[in-house]
């Protein structure tokens, strides 16, 4: 029995050893000599057939980079609206965000389309705004910043030595009304005058009255203190200085009791009843500005109050670090509700242009060097066009070439649009290579 079942085994390991298409022996020497004669007699039609077999083996591989890159032979694409670099050659959804894939057409000529369907459009958000004919106003919106008034600063500086008795106010930022006492004021020059002035009035000489009367005037002593010293009869040694008009302490360098000098600033005092709003204005902006015109200011301190003013002033130079003019608007605060320091909103009003092309300013696609839109063509194709801009009105820009009245731009999703179509150009310069 177990020499029967080694022979079993091993008749087994010789079937297996033996090529699958062996033939018999007669058969192997009738196929040689078949293939003889074949060669022999028919060289013509053996190089035909191996021609066509070359042939039928290169069509099958037509799947080449050389094939690939030429675009007469593309068929339709499909792309991801939200990620451009996914292209595909059927319908799909997008690998990265899943979204469903849109289909692309070539065009013939420079401009570049997009096609888009009607439901990835509202996952988009595009949203469009046609180009307009009309008038728009040359607005300025800039920023300003409020100051004093500087025409209504009064500077108390000492005309003659002495010294400051009885000071009424103590810091920067204290209220004064007009014919207020400010100080008083002892100096030896001034107790000299008063007495030759009351000598000229005993001795009723009017032009020794006048002379030293004018050395009080020009050394700053007021006319009420005057009458005081010639009704009294006798000098004042500590001569009393008033404020002039209503106002506040903008500047304090004295204390009791100092001594001062001709030419020193005492005090100085500003009305708070009108202030000064110096706006900023782009120096290409310059052109459009002039005296007179409307300007309204908005604060963050006063929410919904609107200030109006004109421009009073145009500065002549630029500001030297930002390279912008400067211009200067007086506002009235008799309600004092303006203080100097704050920042506000400007908007100046110069003047409006008539018979303009223009569109949103934000569907304008500033690239650094030029501008481009993108235009709606009809419910799933868009185009890119470039454009040449003009001036800017609030929320409108100005179109000087590239655009025709009537005509719709994209106002939202037009980057994600742009996007695609210079990626689209892109593989279209390489002949549509693209992501297998």
């Amino acid at each position: 029995m177990k020499n029967l079942t080694a022979i079993m085994i091993l008749c087994l390991a010789l079937c297996l050893a033996m090529p699958t298409g062996a033939s018999s022996p007669d058969e192997h020497d009738h196929h040689d000599h078949q293939e003889q004669n074949d060669h022999d007699g028919h060289d013509h039609d053996d190089h035909d057939q191996h021609d066509h077999h070359d042939h039928s083996a290169h069509e099958h591989t037509s799947d080449s980079v050389v094939d690939r890159m030429a675009p007469g032979d593309q068929a339709a694409q499909f792309t991801c609206p939200m990620h451009p670099q996914i292209v595909r050659d059927e319908p799909g959804r997008c690998p990265i965000c899943g979204m469903a894939l849109v289909e692309r057409e070539r065009h013939d000529g420079d401009d570049i389309q997009v096609s888009i369907g009607p439901a990835v459009q509202q996952a988009m958000n595009v949203r469009t705004a046609r180009v307009e004919h009309g008038r728009l106003w040359r607005r300025i919106d800039t920023v300003g910043r409020l100051q004093v008034d500087e025409s209504t600063i009064h500077h108390l500086h000492p005309r003659v030595e002495g010294w400051i008795e009885e000071l009424s106010v103590n810091s920067v930022g204290d209220r004064v009304e007009a014919g207020q006492q400010l100080f008083t004021l002892y100096s030896p020059d001034l107790v000299n005058v008063q007495d030759e002035y009351l000598r000229a009035v005993r001795a009723g000489r009017d032009d020794m009255i006048r002379a030293a009367r004018q050395r009080l005037e020009v050394l700053d002593v007021a006319d009420a203190v005057i009458e005081q010293i010639r009704d009294r009869g006798e000098p004042l040694l500590y001569l009393p200085w008033y404020a002039r008009h209503d106002g506040y302490v903008t500047e304090l360098n004295v204390r009791h009791g100092m001594y001062v000098t001709p030419g020193m600033e005492m005090i100085a005092m500003a009305d708070p009843s009108t202030v000064w709003l110096i706006a900023d204005v782009f120096a290409g902006q310059v052109e459009w500005l002039a005296e007179g015109q409307r300007t309204e200011a908005r604060l963050k301190t006063e929410p919904g109050e609107t200030f109006s003013g004109e421009i009073d002033f145009i500065y002549p130079e630029l500001e030297p670090t930002t390279r912008s003019a400067r211009v200067r608007v007086v506002l009235d605060n008799q309600s004092a509700n303006l203080r100097p320091g704050d920042w506000a909103s400007v908007t100046i009003y110069a003047g409006p242009r008539d018979h303009l092309l223009y569109i949103p300013t934000e569907a304008i696609i500033h690239t650094g060097q030029t501008e481009r839109v993108v235009i709606r063509d009809d419910e799933r194709r868009f185009s890119i066009r470039e454009v040449h801009v003009g001036m800017e009105s609030g929320d409108y820009t100005e179109i000087r070439h590239g655009l025709s009245e009537g005509e719709e731009v994209i106002t939202s999703g037009q980057f994600l649009i742009d996007s695609e179509a210079s990626i689209r150009a892109g593989h279209d310069r390489l002949g549509g290579q693209h992501d297998h």
